[in-house]
């Protein structure tokens, strides 16, 4: 298990102004993994997960266009 300031740092670290790759969202998700399941940080970073997912599929999307 990951301590949560150090998920908490590689978080800020993975996605400090830099573009979203799905090698980004796959490496987001094994450190949320890695966090305690009862862990306040691994529901928040989850929540943060799925709306950068989200976004990051509406931008693709529209490049297509």
């Amino acid at each position: 298990m990951m301590d949560e300031r150090d998920a908490t740092r590689l978080w800020q670290k993975l996605f400090s102004g830099q573009t979203i790759t799905p090698s980004m969202l796959a490496e987001a998700e094994s450190l949320v993994d890695q966090l305690s399941p009862e862990s306040p940080l691994r529901l928040r970073f989850s929540k943060e997960l799925e709306e950068i997912r989200s976004l990051h599929q509406e931008t693709c999307q529209k490049s297509k266009r």
